[in-house]
């Protein structure tokens, strides 16, 4: 039975790993997992030549963009000649096609809600739509239990939600070069490295991990911070950093295609997010090892239990993420635990293995 999956993406990214570990993990499953995307500018999108060298099968809409509404009947004539039982769409736009392409077939389509950003008007309108679109799915898989009760909140049945959270694959990940930080930015040896990633937009949380990290390096002047990623904010960041006197210790150098890699080689990873679905980036820092400060917002409480697998603090409180900032330099026995405990969290509970299952009874349910 063929399942198609259906992301509007162009960078290999979190979502896009979860697809393609999925893809191979089901290859011994009762489904066929065949993951699909539009041309973007005419080129393929990144994420689907890396899934299809894994050789896992990939398709590709080849229309004007993800808004082009021949990717309605090209969808619909695929999950035809396929005998597609089961549509899965990741992104407010996929949701729309996929709604209106699984009209008047057999196809059944589940949305999978990782949750809604606030960042510009234009963003706000589509998460709108979506949040009404996204009613009309035959089943929603939620990535974390916060985001079910999101939805729930809509007036959508609980019973037509069921939560699979993210996983990842530690042994996976011991394939990613390792980054000298230090070397790369010319810190000095003794200097703890700090790393935040994420896009420059204000759910992320950025401007009160700046002021945080201000506060921060007067009381431990070790401390550096390199924040990683592209986005509207990225320029304001900047020039706060600038106005602070600090642009030498917290440094903005945008997109960094091997993330995996920097946080093999810092001291902490910070994820000051207002808002969250399940970060594929803290499930990274924890798979490797590395202590995690992070916001309670979303599903993070859901794999981050508070001085046990990491430290939680209250989005916008930037005392209270100074001093998350300062107890991983100030204690650093006690960080190393966190992240020991955490590797074996997300070993226990966060497999591939296990969301596979989760997701083939998704499956199972659906066509029942």
């Amino acid at each position: 039975m063929n399942i198609l999956h259906l992301r509007a993406s162009n960078f290999y990214g979190g979502p896009e790993r979860q697809l393609h570990f999925h893809a191979r993990h089901a290859k011994d499953s009762d489904f066929s997992v065949i993951i699909g995307s539009f041309t973007e500018g005419g080129q393929s999108p990144q994420f689907l030549k890396v899934i299809a060298e894994d050789k896992i099968e990939t398709c590709l809409f080849r229309v004007k963009n993800a808004y082009d509404p021949k990717a309605i009947g090209a969808i619909r004539n695929y999950l035809i000649k396929k005998d597609t039982c089961v549509l899965c769409t990741h992104d407010y736009r996929t949701h729309v096609i996929g709604w209106l392409a699984t009209r008047r077939t057999k196809t059944k389509w589940v949305a999978f809600s990782r949750g809604w950003t606030r960042e510009n008007i234009k963003m706000r309108l589509y998460h709108t739509i979506d949040k009404v679109i996204i009613r009309l799915a035959d089943h929603i898989v939620a990535v974390s239990e916060a985001q079910k009760r999101r939805l729930t909140r809509l007036l959508i049945p609980e019973g037509k939600i069921s939560v699979v959270r993210n996983a990842i694959e530690p042994e996976h990940l011991e394939g990613f070069e390792k980054v000298d930080l230090r070397t790369k930015y010319g810190f000095t040896s003794d200097t703890l490295v700090y790393v935040c990633a994420g896009r420059f937009s204000r759910e992320k949380g950025q401007t009160y991990l700046v002021k945080a990290a201000a506060t921060a390096i007067k009381e431990d002047p070790r401390l550096r911070f390199v924040l990683f990623g592209d986005g509207p904010d990225l320029d304001k960041i900047r020039s706060m950093i600038t106005s602070f006197g600090y642009k030498d210790k917290i440094l903005c150098p945008g997109f960094e295609n091997n993330m995996v890699g920097c946080i093999k080689g810092t001291d902490a990873l910070i994820n000051p997010s207002l808002s969250e679905g399940l970060p594929n980036v803290v499930l990274e820092a924890m798979a490797l090892g590395v202590p995690v400060v992070a916001t309670a917002v979303g599903g993070v409480p859901e794999i981050i239990t508070d001085r046990q697998t990491g430290y939680l603090v209250p989005p916008k409180d930037i005392p209270a993420l100074a001093e998350g900032l300062l107890f991983m330099s100030n204690h650093r026995d006690q960080a190393e635990k966190f992240a020991k405990t955490a590797l074996q969290f997300v070993r226990n509970n966060l497999t591939f293995d296990r969301q596979n299952r989760r997701l083939t009874a998704v499956y199972h349910q659906v066509l029942s």
